[in-house]
């Protein structure tokens, strides 16, 4: 299943300065409280906001957290009724540039509510006069000459400026005034940090009153990276001795003891509901699902919305299986379980005039009331498979199926397809998150579960990798089933065996290998260059990586050169190479000084020999015919094959400035233009093509090893990729290449839909014939990645670069017809990849990060 990132803010801009953290001066104190308050997270913003202070602007007592992002908006978080925060709200733009303070109080008594102050190097703006969620431009005042500011100090009943000297001051009506002497200010004290990176940096800390109690609460910003880099701001309540609540979250001290939960944490068990809701009855009028929430148990609350399409009676067993897999996380609760209660509340079923062609967003939207975000998530249930959710949200959807259903709705608890490495589909990261692990574990669809992290310890470099893990045989054996199908074997000392790269042996030494192919593989990012009208191809030529296409217009045919860190040349036109038909391109001729590049025109094919510096005229070789056409380097000359419509391949030689030699007919045929390829270290020559296989399946790819002798092709053995049974596709010209190892690596498409798009595959063969022959067969990127002409891939000094055209329709700044590039051709990661614990980041942030916001009503 898809997911969709949310933000916590909106404009990521480069950072401001940061300011000094503010002190606080002593003020008179509640009445005594018996011990420390413990925090919650009420809100986060972007790593480019680093001023934070509260106010109450509304009038309701409640104060909000203010910020200034990077963007120099000047942004709101409201209290909604003390129980959370709403999402930021922009109440000014711009500032002026480079504010290094902020602060809040009733400044300006001729005006109504609270301003706010924004302290510059040599100035204080004054904001002010808040309706409709907005401020105004009040007063500007200037610093006193000589004078820089470098911060505000927010702790306190009213805001100090601090200059650079030391010197203390406060915003009047009439402007900056002085404070003379001095107070004496002090560090105001952190609160706890955040649960899930508990060792964060604190940034700053200031107080105002959250709750309407006269008290002013205590607010502490932390830097945290965990799981990305943001501004964690946390609230610790203030407790009142007299108040039979001390921490103001609806449950009395009294009900708090009956419940043994925390009497100073609003929320004991961090689920994100407030004790008092879990025991007194969610806000708003909302309904759970009939069964009782804990304070001391983690629940979440699900709204569930079925097509109509779909029989409550065929639901509800899907959502009982998904409830007992949520039972199963091993996070700790307060009480001493394990796990969290996932609560289902079945809703009213969608009908098809509000199913708004399947997006859960649009469904969502109508069927998820406002005023229970923030408290409820929502997901609908469709006919079909899959699904796709928030990811760290509250919306999503899935198919009538328990497995997708918790994959998607895991995303919306903050979880992604990687845990937290870069690379996906990290074979040891057992987790029905990874989409190698979706609907299957070790061959089997019931044991699909959530990681616990057990393999966190053990890193997988795929530049280097140990053959031995240290865990159990019995641990691992999940990895012989499918979709990896590893060889494993007990090395009888608490360990385990593991051939990485399917040579057929445990090799002693690191090894080499793509082994997070689970899913599919990739070729590295994808980067965007020109729209073209053909599939690409690429050659080395001196060293050089070339890539040849036709332009959108099929005007021409274009050349660029490589130049490494991912940057490529400016196209040259090949003269006179208009064309309909896709470019062959071939490096390595003349001792690997020269390349050719052949295209058709009506009349049949033409030629141009190339340089890194030059593009020869063209020339015209009638031999050819105009069928297909396959060129490959052999020994150092350029072997031509052309295939015909009768799927038969004739072979010939062609050195420039004699005759093409005679054609060779070949008893191999094939129903695209076949590949051919050499390896350069041990000279074997294969010719890959695809025809029907014994089943009737068309389109089946082979490889056939050929020798020459003089200017005689023999063809040897010939082997179906993956077994003749198999139906390993090959629908238009593959590329064949062999890399530094003398390893044979095939790219090819699958089958082609009604629309002519197609995925595109990565065939490797390898020494361990139990698995599929020898053969290992992997998708490129996913099931969205199509095109409807070739791809291209080449392997030399500037590394294996792989090129396609991306036919799936726009995408990002993609285009139709986009020639997209990647520089990782062979899949290796250079990012490292590990197990992740799905129950922690749950448990610790997404269940409460997920609904962290509330909005007003």
């Amino acid at each position: 299943g898809g997911q969709e990132e949310q933000s916590a803010q909106t404009v990521p801009t480069p950072p401001v300065p940061a300011p000094t953290p503010a002190p606080t001066a002593p003020e008179t104190p509640p009445p005594a409280a018996p011990a420390t308050p413990k925090a919650s997270d009420w809100c986060t913003a972007g790593w480019d906001c680093v001023l934070f202070c509260g106010a109450d602007l509304d009038g309701d007592r409640r104060a909000e957290v203010l910020t200034i992002n990077g963007g120099r908006q000047l942004c709101a978080a409201f209290s909604v009724q003390g129980w959370k925060a709403s999402p930021w709200v922009v109440l000014l733009e711009p500032v002026a540039p480079d504010p290094v303070g902020l602060g809040a109080a009733d400044i300006l008594p001729a005006e109504p509510g609270t301003e706010i102050l924004v302290a510059h190097a040599g100035e204080v703006a004054v904001y002010g006069r808040f309706g409709a969620d907005k401020v105004t431009e009040l007063s500007r005042f200037p610093a006193a000459e000589g004078v820089k500011f470098r911060a505000v100090f927010s702790a306190g009943p009213a805001p100090y400026v601090l200059d650079e000297a030391g010197g203390i001051w406060t915003v009047s009506p009439n402007g900056l005034v002085r404070v003379d002497p001095a107070p004496a200010l002090t560090p105001l004290g952190n609160v706890d940090g955040p649960p899930y990176e508990i060792e964060a940096g604190a940034l700053t800390a200031f107080t105002a009153d959250v709750n309407a109690d006269d008290v002013a609460d205590v607010f502490t910003v932390y830097s945290a990276t965990r799981p990305h880099q943001h501004r964690c701001v946390r609230l610790a309540i203030t407790p009142r001795g007299d108040s039979g609540d001390l921490d103001a979250d609806g449950l009395s001290d009294a009900d708090e003891a009956t419940q043994k939960s925390d009497p100073l944490d609003r929320d004991s068990d961090d689920d994100g509901l407030l004790d008092g809701w879990e025991v007194h009855g969610l806000p708003r009028g909302i309904q759970g699902d009939g069964v009782a929430l804990s304070p001391v148990r983690q629940d979440v609350i699900v709204s569930v919305s079925r097509y109509e399409q779909i029989e409550e009676a065929a639901l509800r067993p899907q959502l009982e299986r998904s409830v007992k897999l949520y039972a199963g996380l091993h996070n700790r609760n307060p009480d001493g379980s394990t796990g969290l209660a996932l609560h289902c509340r079945v809703e009213a079923p969608v009908p098809a005039d509000k199913q708004h062609g399947g997006s859960w967003w649009s469904v969502g939207m109508e069927q998820l009331p406002a005023n229970q975000r923030g408290v409820v998530h929502w997901m609908q249930v469709t006919p079909g498979g899959g699904g796709q959710a928030q990811q760290t949200g509250d919306m999503g959807g899935s198919g009538n199926n328990w497995a997708a259903f918790v994959h998607e709705f895991g995303h919306q608890l903050s979880l992604s397809h990687e845990g937290d490495s870069e690379p996906a589909w990290c074979p040891l990261y057992p987790s029905l998150m990874n989409y190698a692990f979706h609907y299957s574990i070790g061959g089997d669809p019931e044991a699909v579960r959530f990681s616990d992290g057990s393999f966190r310890e053990t890193v997988l470099d795929e530049r280097a990798l140990s053959e031995r893990l240290p865990y159990s045989y019995e641990k691992l054996k999940y990895l012989e089933a499918g979709p990896f199908r590893y060889t494993l074997q007990d090395d009888g000392a608490g360990g385990t065996l593991i051939d990485w790269n399917h040579s057929g042996t445990f090799d002693p030494q690191p090894v080499a290998a793509d082994v997070n192919y689970g899913s599919s593989t990739n070729g590295g990012a994808r980067r965007k260059h020109e729209q073209v009208g053909s599939a690409p191809a690429l050659a080395y030529v001196g060293g050089v990586c070339h890539l040849a296409a036709m332009d959108q217009w099929n005007d021409h045919v274009f050349l660029k050169s490589y130049q490494g860190e991912e940057k490529w040349g400016e196209p040259r036109v090949v003269p006179a190479s208009a064309s309909r038909f896709d470019p062959v391109l071939v490096g390595g001729a003349e001792g690997g000084a020269a390349g050719w590049v052949f295209w058709k025109q009506a009349d049949g094919w033409h030629g141009s020999r190339f340089t890194n510096d030059t593009t020869d005229a063209p020339m015209y070789l009638p031999e050819l015919g105009k069928g297909d056409l396959a060129a490959g380097v052999v020994s150092g000359r350029l072997l031509l094959v052309t295939r015909h419509e009768d799927d038969v391949l004739a072979a010939r030689w062609f050195e420039p400035g004699t005759p093409l030699s005679p054609p060779q007919r070949m008893e191999t045929r094939s129903q695209v233009a076949p590949a051919i390829a050499q390896a350069a270290a041990d000279g074997r020559i294969v010719l890959v093509s695809s025809m029907p296989n014994s089943r009737g399946g068309q389109m089946c790819m082979r490889v056939t090893d050929l020798t020459v002798h003089g200017d005689r092709v023999i063809e040897g053995a010939t082997a179906w990729t993956r077994g003749e049974a198999s139906g390993n596709n090959c629908t238009t010209r593959p590329v064949a290449g062999f890399t530094e190892a003398g390893q044979l690596v095939i790219f090819h498409t699958g089958w082609q839909g009604p629309d002519g798009r197609t995925t595109a595959w990565r065939t490797l063969q390898v020494a361990n014939k139990r698995l599929d022959e020898g053969w290992l067969t992997c998708m490129m990127y996913d099931i969205w990645t199509t095109t409807r002409v070739g791809v291209g891939f080449a392997s030399g000094p500037q590394g294996a670069i792989y090129a396609f055209r991306w036919d799936s329709g726009p995408h990002h700044d993609w285009g139709y017809n986009q020639l997209l590039v990647a520089h990782n051709g062979l899949g290796i990661e250079s990012a490292p990849m590990r197990d992740f614990d799905d129950g922690a980041k749950i448990s610790q942030w997404g269940i409460r990060h997920s609904i962290l916001n509330m909005l007003r009503e």
